[in-house]
């Protein structure tokens, strides 16, 4: 199948919220909120998941959910977040840049306050999602406790994309401005620009099927982070869990 009927497939599971135990607001837009599968005690670890969509508002986390079902069932408590995002072609919007990486950063804060002390953390990203746990864990502290970070077919770099024009601008759009009229925005946000910025206490693992034609596995070659190449899967591969690349998905998500 090609990845818009792929999509389309995980759609198909969308309204399904079995297994979700919890779910809590982080402010008071309707898309800022959290769904919670499984439960924190007992749990082998700890998932924050940011899903895909090109930041578009069109495209919100219920695709996740079969993932986060999957986590859950195999021993983590998940978080799967939601976020506001971009309009298209203009469309007024209360997300986008900075706004989404603020939401982000705020719904990851009250997840952990919820954990059990020293549960193992996990920040996980599919897409733009991906982007957006990079861009996070640009802005962690040195000092704190051991994350690890696992990015998914991540987009890796805003200004190369938002020059390029890819998927019908969707990142110009979401950074609201152009790269050579406000580098610094770009600067706040941008994964590749800001890599160095990473702390060594956040452990980076990028995941990438080469067969992707969503968001090119180049981008991820190009970032100067640990990655594991799937070789012949798609771009929502890594999120199916009745994906063939799915195990392997699985265990980066529980080191």
């Amino acid at each position: 199948m090609n990845e818009e009927q792929h999509l389309a497939k995980l759609l198909e599971q969308a309204a399904d919220t079995s297994g979700m135990t919890d779910r809590f607001t982080y402010g008071s837009d309707p898309s800022q909120f959290v769904e919670v599968y499984g439960t924190p005690n007992g749990a082998a670890n700890a998932v924050v998941f940011l899903h895909g969509g090109y930041f578009r508002e069109s495209i919100n986390l219920s695709h996740a959910r079969p993932m986060a079902r999957a986590l859950a069932d195999g021993g983590s408590v998940v978080g799967l977040v939601e976020y506001r995002r971009a309009g298209a072609d203009g469309e007024a919007s209360t997300g986008g840049h900075p706004h989404t990486l603020e939401d982000v950063s705020r719904a990851i804060r009250q997840f952990i306050a919820r954990l059990k002390p020293q549960v193992d953390l996990v920040v996980a990203g599919h897409s733009a999602g991906g982007c957006l746990a990079l861009a996070w864990a640009s802005h962690c502290s040195p000092q704190g406790p051991p994350v690890a970070v696992r990015a998914l077919a991540p987009i890796t770099d805003l200004v190369r994309e938002a020059r390029l024009g890819l998927a019908r601008g969707a990142v110009l759009d979401y950074m609201g401005v152009h790269p050579d009229n406000s580098p610094s925005a770009y600067l706040q946000e941008d994964p590749r620009s800001r890599a160095a910025q990473i702390p060594p206490r956040v452990d980076v693992l990028v995941l990438h099927g080469t067969d992707d034609a969503t968001v090119d596995i180049n981008y991820s070659r190009d970032f100067p982070a640990t990655r594991l190449e799937l070789e012949g899967a798609e771009h929502f591969d890594v999120i199916d869990p009745a994906s063939r690349f799915f195990p392997a998905v699985a265990a980066a998500l529980r080191p």
